[in-house]
Parts: C-alpha cells; sequence; structure tokens
C-alpha cells in the first residue's frame, strides 16, 4: 500500500475545519474502508465541541500508520525507543490557546499519529474495543495539540474528564 492523502474540508456556520490525513498502513483502510467520513465526523465533533463560540478555521494532520513508523518517530522526536498508540505534535505553545486564539483566523493545531498494531494489541491485551479505544487515543492526541497535559494528577483529571465528554458525542 502507498500512502494515501486526503484533504477533508468540514464548515460549519462561520468556522471551516481542514484535515489532512495520510494514511500508510493497510490495515486502518481495511478496518475502516470509510475511514474519510468517520475521521471528518470525529474531528468536527472534538474541534466543535471546544471551540464552538470561536469563528476561528482550523486545520489539522492526522498520520494512520503501523508500528515501524511510529517506533521510528518516538525515537526521534522522544527518545524513546518503542512503538506507542499516540503521538502529538503540537504547532503551538500550551498558552497560545489561553490569549492568543480569538485574535486569528486560522489556526494550524499539528499532527497526530496513530499506530494500528499498538492500539490493536492494547484492546486485545485489555478485552477493549478497537473502536472505542481507536476513538479515545485520537481525542487524546487532539486535545495535546492544544494544550492539555497529564502530567500532574489535576491535569490528569480534567484532560481526562475532558476526554470521556468528547468521546460521548462521536
Amino acid at each position: 500500500l502507498k500512502s494515501l492523502r486526503f484533504t477533508i474540508i468540514i464548515k460549519k456556520k462561520s468556522q471551516m475545519v481542514k484535515v489532512n490525513l495520510v494514511i500508510d498502513h493497510k490495515n486502518w483502510k481495511f478496518k475502516y474502508p470509510k475511514l474519510n467520513l468517520f475521521l471528518t465526523k470525529s474531528i468536527k465533533k472534538i474541534l466543535l465541541s471546544i471551540f464552538s463560540s470561536h469563528k476561528t478555521n482550523f486545520e489539522i494532520s492526522i498520520l494512520l500508520t503501523g508500528s515501524k513508523n511510529m517506533k521510528n518517530l518516538n525515537k526521534k522526536f522522544r527518545k524513546i525507543n518503542k512503538d506507542t498508540d499516540v503521538l502529538s505534535f503540537p504547532a503551538e505553545e500550551k498558552d497560545f490557546f489561553d490569549k492568543d486564539l480569538k485574535s486569528k483566523k486560522k489556526v494550524y493545531l499539528g499532527d497526530v499519529a496513530l499506530s494500528y498494531q499498538y492500539i490493536e494489541a492494547i484492546t486485545k491485551k485489555q478485552k477493549k474495543n478497537f473502536d472505542d479505544y481507536f476513538k479515545k487515543m485520537l481525542v487524546h492526541g487532539v486535545l495535546h495539540l492544544i494544550g492539555y497535559e497529564h502530567n500532574s494528577f489535576k491535569n490528569y483529571k480534567k484532560m481526562s474528564s475532558l476526554e470521556k465528554k468528547i468521546i460521548r458525542n462521536i
């Protein structure tokens, strides 16, 4: 499978969300034949649930990949030589969303990468549903792009609570 590339544009009233999607692992396409539609709806719901009152246009890139590529990304950017479920690469500093967002017409949020094999292994090991865990990791990755962290118990609770609320809407 050569990598598949899509650009999805979602418009709602005065807000637009542009999703750049790259799929470079065949299992994603087999698991989700209508992946474009699923991601379009999911990203729209995630961002609109957080930024519903903003007139800002958002852009995000998503890479759906496998273990080998994810391990390389994790090693290169985090100095951790192993696969992981999700990586986020924010384009803006954390405090940007507190003070600068209202003045921007268009914001590139950053990149999220998800590993098919890692998610599959976790869901089999923990007897979880693949779709549910994938949604959770997608939401988790996007929240990291907009400044949410789980580096303390307080931050973990705040991020986890928002994750659960968003997942219920997807």
